[in-house]
């Protein structure tokens, strides 16, 4: 339950902050995580987010694609789908100060499109930060490889054993 409401919290922060919002996450005071998150070679068979909807459950081990949408300044980010259009590849990618938070998406799109990423050892987060990891940062593309969780309100959150970071 704590979890959920960790999740429930930590999703809401982010699909409250708009285009005119400053910049979302604080520099971190937290070290950058340990290197046995980091996978060398990207995972095959990954899924997109929105496919873990149908026929996943919670529990199963999961390999998932996307793109950054936000990183905390803990070991979290949210994962959107690479079928959502962030406000940086838009014909005007100037209009938002935060493009990564794909505002400009229809909500209930970003909700099924969407799910959070946090790196755990031993059922607990880990106190150190995802941004930078590899040159992790808003939308970056990365293979995430975990555990799925689906809360009783659909939410959808992996606990992530390694991160691939696609380079441009």
């Amino acid at each position: 339950m704590r979890n959920t409401l960790c999740s429930l919290l930590f999703l809401s922060t982010f699909a409250l902050a708009g285009c005119a919002s400053e910049e979302a996450v604080p520099s971190a005071s937290w070290p950058i995580l340990s290197e046995h998150f980091y996978s060398a070679t990207e995972p095959a068979l990954a899924k997109t987010v929105a496919s873990l909807r149908v026929g996943v459950e919670s529990g199963a081990d999961v390999v998932v694609e996307g793109r950054v949408r936000d990183i905390s300044e803990r070991s979290a980010f949210t994962l959107a789908d690479m079928a959502l259009v962030s406000c940086a590849a838009m014909e005007d990618p100037d209009h938002c100060a935060t493009p990564w938070d794909y505002c400009c998406e229809d909500p209930a799109a970003l909700k099924l499109g969407t799910l959070m990423v946090e790196f755990i050892e031993d059922g607990t987060p880990v106190k150190e930060t995802a941004k930078g990891f590899h040159g992790l940062d808003n939308l970056s593309e990365v293979v995430v490889t975990g555990k799925l969780t689906i809360d009783d309100l659909g939410n959808m959150s992996v606990a992530a054993s390694t991160v691939y970071v696609r380079s441009e």
